[in-house]
């Protein structure tokens, strides 16, 4: 059974996913191209090929990796980032 908790992470993970898919720049990390989004206090990196998407604030406050094509949550740290980040998808539309 999926936890609440996961049910938010995952919400989150969606709109980071479109923000980055939709206003990201490609950035390279050593032999990785990345797409990047960022705003004045959150950065959002995801990784297309491999299936992870971080995103940071004052540290990692959600990484999700996909694992047999399903998204799994690895880490999430609610708090006021959460905010930001649905601002920035509000802006978006």
């Amino acid at each position: 059974m999926i936890s609440a908790h996961d049910i938010r992470a995952l919400e989150l993970y969606q709109l980071a996913l479109s923000l980055v898919e939709a206003k990201g720049a490609r950035v390279s990390v050593g032999q990785a191209t990345l797409q990047e989004y960022r705003t004045d206090v959150l950065i959002v990196r995801h990784h297309p090929q491999l299936g992870w998407l971080e995103v940071w604030a004052t540290g990692k406050v959600l990484a999700v990796r996909r694992h047999n094509q399903a998204p799994l949550v690895t880490r999430y740290k609610p708090g006021p980032w959460e905010e930001e980040i649905e601002a920035a998808g509000r802006a978006r539309l």
